[in-house]
């Protein structure tokens, strides 16, 4: 490995330790070759653990000689034999390009390479307590195939030239995980916390459906942990084919302030499935009072306004006081059969078409004079002077008044005007 590792731990680094732990996973890592070295057996529980088993895993170097593979899986099974029965999911990815090649003093030595009975009985152990194992060849002169089948676990190989990338490819198929393709979105979060976070999951490698459950996420928003986000898990189904997009609904704490802030997201998984990378930074937009209650305040603003327009009407009504009942008679003859009911704002017109005498609600040029109200007084309203011969002054109230109107065909009659109130 001494010319490949450089893209091995680039890999591990980048995508299984930035992408897939999550907080609170345990993470063991042994370098071995003619013996096997414990690098790393602690619970990675935050950026500073990640950052930590990244800086030991970027010293290793492939400068070792044999590649004893039962005597690593040992080393494997010694420091995670507490965490047998503990019910979490357990994982075991091997990575090597060489032959089974156990130096002679190892208990799975053997002349050809070959894996030995004991060899053979010991690592079954690891799945057969649970384990899933997966196997990456690198090369196509290894054992790691033949492991892989012993052991019923996942093999995939890389044999084309050697990168971070091409590994990334290969692994998709290996470990079979849908990935975050594209941004991770919160919907902007409400004055009672409400949020939706949405995503798009790319398949990678997988062989069917599958359904991933969510049992939880956290976020980390500046120095504030704020954990149970969701109330309960929540599970989906992933399609083999195509992209499917996730929208789960969050609730955060009511004591945000409101703006935008960074924030990272970590999803916990309560099934064998996963995606990846389970950790994403995000951006969080708290609304304030007025944004949370736009819908509701805009309903508020309208219904003020109808409400002021109905006080507006009423106002205008009231203003204009009660209608006022009177009725006009020329020679004693009503100028029309009903008694007029004239109301402030209103107004009538008095025409004469060849000494035919008739009302009109807008003036012609027939109009001789109009009618309206004003303070609870008919007022009376002159058009042409010269039909009202011997009127100087006209009064306030034209109730109860006889004036002298002359026709258009010149004869002088008596038009008299008469309140026509009820009676209380």
């Amino acid at each position: 490995m001494e010319h490949k590792i450089g893209a091995v731990t680039s890999w591990v680094n980048s995508f299984i330790i930035d992408q897939l732990i999550i907080p609170d996973d345990f993470l063991t890592v042994v370098a071995f070759y003619g013996k096997a070295d414990l690098l790393i057996s602690q619970a990675i529980k935050d950026d500073a653990d990640k950052k930590s088993a990244k800086a030991v895993i970027s010293q290793l170097r492939g400068n070792g000689r044999f590649t004893d593979i039962g005597n690593a899986l040992d080393a494997v099974k010694a420091q995670l034999a507490d965490k047998e029965k503990d019910g979490r999911e357990k994982y075991v990815l091997l990575l090597t390009d060489g032959i089974q090649e156990a130096p002679p003093s190892s208990k799975y030595y053997s002349k050809n390479g070959t894996f030995n009975h004991e060899f053979l009985a010991n690592t079954k152990t690891i799945q057969q307590k649970g384990w899933k194992v997966m196997i990456l060849g690198i090369g196509i002169d290894t054992a790691a195939k033949d492991l892989a089948k012993e052991l019923q676990g996942s093999y995939s190989e890389i044999s084309n030239k050697l990168t971070p990338e091409v590994i990334t490819q290969k692994a998709g198929t290996l470990f079979g995980t849908p990935s975050i393709d594209g941004p991770v979105t919160v919907s902007p979060i409400g004055v009672d916390g409400s949020s939706l976070v949405s995503f798009n999951l790319k398949p990678s490698g997988l062989a069917g459906d599958i359904r991933i459950t969510v049992s939880g996420v956290s976020a980390q928003v500046g120095t504030r942990t704020i954990p149970g986000l969701t109330p309960a898990p929540l599970t989906f189904t992933v399609k083999k084919d195509g992209t499917t997009r996730v929208s789960l609904p969050v609730q955060f704490p009511p004591v945000l302030q409101p703006g935008t802030s960074a924030g990272t997201l970590t999803f916990a998984f309560g099934s064998t499935e996963r995606f990846s990378p389970a950790q994403v930074a995000v951006s969080l937009y708290v609304m304030g009072w007025v944004q949370s209650n736009i819908i509701p305040l805009g309903a508020a603003v309208v219904l003020l306004l109808i409400l002021a327009a109905l006080v507006a009407f009423l106002i205008w009504r009231l203003t204009r006081g009660r209608p006022l009942r009177f009725a006009v008679l020329i020679d004693d003859t009503p100028v029309q059969e009903e008694v007029i009911s004239l109301r402030a704002g209103r107004e009538l017109f008095l025409n004469d078409t060849y000494s035919v005498f008739s009302f009109a609600p807008k003036r012609t040029g027939k109009s001789l004079a109009k009618f309206s109200i004003k303070d609870a007084k008919v007022l009376l309203g002159v058009l042409k002077q010269d039909r009202f011969p011997k009127l100087k002054d006209v009064p306030p109230d034209a109730r109860g008044k006889t004036f002298v109107l002359r026709s258009e065909s010149g004869k002088n009659l008596s038009m008299k005007v008469q309140s026509k109130e009820r009676k209380k």
